[in-house]
């Protein structure tokens, strides 16, 4: 990678060409919604510091929902290489030069526009050290899919890594285990759609902006997987993890 700015604060002026810089925008980084804009390149140092600070504050109100994001989506082939920061970095400059080359600003939340640019750089790293390189990094998964999806692995170490009862943090390693193979037993969909809502926190609009559906189909999405999930965890008598 190339030389990044440190995740907070988010500063990219001394990474990024300073050739181009984009014009005001007519929406605060904490508006509901992004307009549906063009930005266009121009040579104006005024304009390209308040682009910058936009990105600095949406950063900074999201950041810790983002780390969560790719805590839950790392892949454990990545885990020796990249951390969560690596992750992070490399989005925020990704957005940056967005924003100021002139490409369109979907018509989405903030959080859910910083969230497809986190999940383009996690497929990116996958490719780059999992992929492209004659390794033997285990498994190999599907990356065709525009989502990097959460892995039952990262998801069930980081809840477990959550867990504060004495008796049940005992047993930390026994339960990522077997909270991995209860997530396994799900569909695909159904995974990552709990990931979204239970785990990762999203509102039912956002989880439905991300997937692009209708929010009452998110929601009854939701609904559904939640009762399946709860049906696994308590054969195994571990219900009390999605407390």
């Amino acid at each position: 990678m190339s030389d990044a700015p440190t995740p907070r604060p988010f500063d990219a002026a001394s990474d990024l060409d300073e050739r181009a810089a984009p014009p005001s925008l007519d929406v605060s980084p904490n508006a509901s919604q992004f307009a549906s804009v063009v930005l266009d390149a121009t040579n104006d140092p005024e304009r390209d510091a308040e682009a910058r600070r936009m990105i600095d504050e949406m950063f900074a109100e999201h950041r810790e929902r983002l780390l969560r994001m790719i805590e839950l989506r790392l892949q454990p082939e990545l885990r020796s290489r990249v951390d969560a920061n690596d992750v992070l970095q490399e989005a925020f400059i990704e957005a940056y030069r967005q924003l100021r080359g002139g490409i369109s600003a979907p018509k989405v939340s903030s959080l859910v526009w910083l969230r497809l640019i986190v999940n383009q750089q996690l497929v990116t790293f996958y490719r780059r050290y999992c992929q492209t390189q004659k390794r033997n990094v285990g498994r190999e998964i599907s990356i065709s899919a525009p989502r990097m999806q959460a892995d039952p692995t990262s998801t069930s170490i980081f809840l477990v890594g959550k867990l504060t009862s004495p008796s049940l943090a005992a047993r930390r390693a026994e339960l990522t285990i077997k909270l991995r193979e209860c997530l396994e037993k799900l569909d695909p969909d159904d995974r990552e759609i709990l990931s979204l809502r239970h785990f990762e926190q999203l509102s039912n609009r956002e989880t439905a902006e991300e997937l692009n559906v209708a929010p009452n189909v998110a929601s009854v999405r939701y609904l559904r997987a939640l009762k399946k999930f709860r049906v696994v965890l308590q054969a195994e008598k571990l219900d009390e993890l999605l407390e």
